[in-house]
């Protein structure tokens, strides 16, 4: 098969009268996709040099179903998309765009207004601007650039990471297979399409002709009128960030309304906090839970478990066991490590692998190394964090490197500090930081509806559960912890009130 364009050839023949995509009464099929995406392919190839392929094609990710038309049309035309955040901050969207160096951009009306702000003077192309031609090259090698993400926080340069098809093919096919996606599935869309946990939802729906049912982002401030939503469109399989699932188990609508549909539950980027999770459980046991693990310099993820038994709330979930196109290595000291508790950092091997980290050779020659496991060197993905077996050889997440600090002579996971403090009914969410400069651990606390305790009576909690060393010098109650366009815990926005 090679290339998506061909995989999503062979599902359109399959599945040509069948929703593809939808956002309210907003639908496209199959065959209205390939057709669009066709439209859209032409115009692209008009606007770049003749004998253009390979090249990057800004797409703003409004919240509709725009972006999968504009992101089928990069392919169709043999070049690669890049998901673009509209919200972006307008100095970052310049980086990015520097970074590029897009000849063309897809976007609607509404976003003309930031491409001028920015100043960028290349083709723009919106749904009023396609012409009626049709385009389709299907010759692209797995090799090939399909997509590129950019995963930078609020500063700093944007770091591209640059995808292939065969990488996606990869994972998509190995993805299916383990947890047996098909064209019944209809995966209710959470995740914001510059993200790229979202590229999971377009690549089942490409390969197995599943549907994607984009869920209206004001939904998830409300109680029960999601699981309504999901109800109405039968929505079976959701795969959304942590932070998503610990509001929806936070308003509890399940006493009111379930979600009669849903049979699989995944969640990827973020520590899952078994306290919410175990709500979830405790209302719709039948569910499968499953913890994902992966990195942005993967098509996918490269890990997972599927929960089945019974957590407290201080548990933190395994990573599990590699998914079945992946392997993964620990390494402490220059050794393989095999034995439980031994904390290592983690290296990926696998098909899957982004091809590098674009216009930065430096940088991918650092992450992308050449490694011998003892079965002779492969291609791995060196990425900086620390996990270790259990004694059921399931592996466990231990810290990111940087999130390791070294307080009073002690080396301290902040992440062991934030599942323990979450784990106490009276907090909601919370996150831990460092002061470097003042050498001080900050916990910053949502807590729990009606809870009125202040920071001092949480740390006082605290110094009963945690090592003293491990303490927090500080604890900050605020009313909600803020949240990064990701739908993750915005970290970021946290260390401006250190």
């Amino acid at each position: 098969m090679g290339n998506l364009v061909n995989c999503f050839t062979t599902t359109v023949m399959k599945h040509p009268d069948k929703k593809a995509v939808a956002l309210r009464d907003d639908v496209v099929t199959f065959e209205q996709l390939a057709q669009i995406a066709r439209r859209y392919a032409a115009t692209i190839k008009k606007a770049l040099p003749k004998t253009s392929t390979n090249q990057p094609v800004g797409v703003f990710t409004n919240r509709d179903v725009n972006p999968v038309k504009w992101f089928m049309g990069a392919l169709y035309s043999h070049n690669f998309y890049v998901p673009i955040d509209p919200e972006m901050p307008d100095e970052k969207m310049k980086l990015l765009f520097e970074d590029a160096g897009f000849q063309v951009v897809l976007c609607g009306e509404d976003n003309k207004e930031k491409l001028a702000a920015i100043g960028y003077e290349g083709a723009v192309i919106t749904p009023d601007t396609i012409g009626d031609d049709e385009f389709e090259d299907n010759s692209a090698q797995p090799q090939d650039p399909a997509y590129m993400i950019y995963t930078s926080g609020s500063t700093g340069k944007p770091k591209g990471v640059l995808k292939s098809h065969g990488s996606v093919l990869s994972f998509v096919e190995a993805y299916a297979k383990t947890f047996e996606f098909d064209a019944d599935e209809i995966i209710g869309n959470q995740t914001p399409f510059y993200f790229d946990a979202a590229a999971k939802d377009l690549y089942i729906m490409i390969k197995t002709g599943a549907t994607i049912e984009i869920i209206p982002t004001e939904l998830f401030s409300g109680t029960t009128d999601l699981v309504e939503y999901m109800n109405q469109k039968k929505i079976s399989f959701c795969s959304w960030v942590p932070t998503a699932l610990s509001l929806v188990a936070q308003m509890c609508p399940f006493s009111m309304v379930k979600p009669e549909y849903l049979k699989k539950m995944f969640f990827v980027g973020e520590v899952m906090p078994m306290k919410h999770l175990n709500k979830w459980r405790e209302y719709l046991p039948e569910v499968k839970y499953v913890n994902l693990y992966g990195q942005s310099e993967l098509a996918g993820i490269c890990c997972y478990y599927e929960v089945e038994k019974i957590f407290e709330n201080i548990d933190t979930l395994p990573m599990g066991r590699p998914l079945c196109n992946s392997k993964v290595y620990l390494v402490d000291e220059g050794a393989v490590v095999n034995e439980p508790n031994r904390i290592g950092e983690l290296y990926i091997v696998s098909d899957a692998l982004a091809t590098e980290y674009y216009n930065d050779a430096d940088k991918t020659a650092a992450s992308f190394i050449e490694k011998d496991f003892g079965e002779g060197p492969v291609r791995c993905f060196k990425t900086g964090d620390l996990a270790q077996y259990n004694e059921e050889g399931e592996l466990l997440f231990a810290s990111r490197n940087d999130f390791q600090i070294k307080h009073m002579g002690r080396r301290i996971e902040l992440g062991e500090i934030e599942v323990i403090a979450g784990g106490l009914p009276e907090v909601d969410r919370c996150c831990c930081l460092y002061n470097q400069e003042k050498k001080k651990i900050i916990l910053f606390c949502q807590l729990a509806k009606e809870c009125e305790l202040t920071g001092i009576q949480i740390r006082s909690m605290l110094k009963e559960v945690l090592t003293s060393y491990m303490v927090p010098n500080k604890v900050v109650v605020l009313d909600a912890l803020p949240i990064n366009a990701n739908g993750k815990i915005d970290r970021q926005a946290l260390k401006t009130m250190l």
